[in-house]
């Protein structure tokens, strides 16, 4: 089962052109509809509304061009409060929504949009930080896993599209925090198998050591462009923010950096 409608959030920065673009390329690849959302505050300046136009009317422009179905909305009011109300009317499978370079991704966003967004966005979800715009398109992608792949319905379907939008690697990156590196688990190793029959290139890795910095020297020694970290349905609130291995990644990842969370 593909994605059938794609929903990206666009605002005035230019981070969430890059995050756009990713929904348009799985838009292309899976033939599904797109949604560019923009929502900005009543007696918001003219800069910043001009911004935000000149990329919807570029990224629609883009998207025409690849004969996807585009829809533009704009709304005037808090995002948090309508963004998930609008998700649901235009009934999106996958949100792609990007966070500002200037925005810690921890405790004090905790109880702002992002937060928010977690608890009411019914949809799969996308959080993604830019780092960089000089490799918009990812060709390996880094991919780590615990010993079981939560939701790995709803993963594996993510991944699968994404890597095929862009003819990407994925390497699937298995991590431990004990002394010595342990083998890939079982169903890990089933989970690569199922990338592989969907054509997707896939390499297996394991490491050992404190999950955080493992990650961040594998993206950086590996040379990859994108992290797709997961989060899991349960307890996501309480380990997300407060020093769990995915919020201290995306706070500050090496390189550009994808947090997945799937349907509620």
């Amino acid at each position: 089962m593909s994605y059938r409608t794609i929903f990206s959030v666009v605002n005035e920065h230019t981070v969430s052109t890059v995050t756009a673009r990713y929904a348009i390329s799985m838009a292309a690849s899976c033939k599904a509809q797109l949604v560019l959302y923009a929502a900005h505050a009543e007696g918001s300046n003219e800069t910043l509304l001009r911004h935000m136009n000149r990329h919807l009317d570029q990224l629609v422009t883009d998207a025409s061009a690849l004969d996807i179905p585009v829809t533009r909305v704009i709304e005037i009011g808090n995002i948090s409060k309508l963004l998930p109300k609008r998700v649901e009317a235009e009934r999106a499978d996958l949100v792609f929504f990007p966070l500002m370079p200037f925005k810690r991704y921890g405790a004090d966003l905790a109880r702002r949009t992002v937060h928010r967004l977690l608890r009411t966005i019914k949809s799969d979800l996308a959080i993604m930080r830019v780092i960089t715009m000089a490799k918009p398109h990812p060709g390996h992608i880094l991919m780590p896993l615990g010993k079981v792949a939560d939701d790995k319905g709803r993963r594996l379907q993510f991944i699968t599209e994404l890597a095929r939008s862009f003819h990407s690697q994925v390497t699937l990156y298995h991590l431990t925090e004990g002394r010595e590196a342990q083998g890939i688990s079982d169903d890990i190793i089933q989970f690569g198998k199922q990338l592989q029959q969907e054509q997707v290139t896939v390499l297996e890795r394991t490491s050992r050591g404190d999950v955080g910095k493992s990650i961040t020297v594998e993206a950086i020694t590996r040379h990859n462009d994108l992290i797709v970290l997961g989060a899991s349905r349960r307890g996501v609130l309480s380990k997300l923010f407060y020093g769990n291995p995915a919020g201290d990644i995306m706070q500050q990842p090496p390189c550009n950096a994808i947090l997945f969370r799937p349907a509620l």
